[in-house]
């Protein structure tokens, strides 16, 4: 995975993300070149949802991971693929090997009969503004363009912004748990940067309670 240490520490990547590949070997996308070295890959899931696009929850990345994986373990017949992870290897990125994943990823929503390919996208850029709120952030606009790669790369692909989603990555602790992750100690509440993080995190002294939200943006391919 090559989200940051923040991420990492999630719940719900602790206790779902060990069943990706074994639940669904058939949506994990891989390319690779002439050698056998890896370019780059995508990580999907299949899921059932019926409600429209425009009521995807708040809880995007993390609501989508459980839902695909307890949807799988319930037997319910999925109709929707969720994008999860893409990832082009260093030497391979800003040669169009992103744009090439995201067709997979369309085309295997085609191949697998599902009805829509949904994605709540991390833009790449978001982590040097962690101030900012995503809402502000995604219109932001450089020489006419959106600002952000990621972003751009999705809109450039065909993708449409459905929503941002306030609560995609959940991450909660005690202040031990995030003076860990910051690297220094904590003795006021308040909000602080940490690194690769979007967003800020919320501390509570007093509770002993840290917790860090991240925001995501619902994009879905028509």
């Amino acid at each position: 995975m090559a989200f940051p240490e923040v991420i990492l520490r999630s719940q719900i990547i602790k206790d779902y993300w060990g069943k990706l590949e074994k639940c669904f070997p058939q949506s994990q996308i891989f390319i690779i070149d002439e050698n056998k070295n890896l370019i780059g890959f995508m990580n999907a899931i299949p899921l059932f949802y019926d409600l429209p696009l425009t009521e995807l929850p708040d809880e995007g990345w993390d609501w989508l991971m459980k839902k695909g994986i307890k949807d799988f373990e319930n037997n319910l017949m999925p109709n929707t693929l969720g994008g999860l992870q893409i990832i082009v290897t260093k030497e391979y990125q800003g040669k169009g090997y992103s744009k090439l994943l995201i067709s997979r990823g369309k085309q295997l929503k085609e191949i697998l009969g599902l009805k829509n390919f949904i994605i709540p996208i991390r833009p790449i850029l978001k982590h040097k503004y962690p101030k900012e709120k995503m809402k502000d952030y995604m219109n932001l606009r450089e020489n006419g363009e959106i600002f952000d790669p990621w972003i751009r790369t999705h809109i450039k692909s065909g993708a449409e912004i459905i929503k941002v989603c306030t609560n995609s990555m959940n991450v909660t602790g005690d202040i031990n748990f995030w003076e860990q992750l910051l690297y220094k100690k904590i003795f006021h509440s308040g909000t602080y940067e940490i690194k690769g993080a979007l967003n800020l995190v919320s501390i509570e002294i007093e509770n002993n309670y840290g917790e860090y939200k991240e925001e995501n943006i619902w994009v879905y391919y028509p």
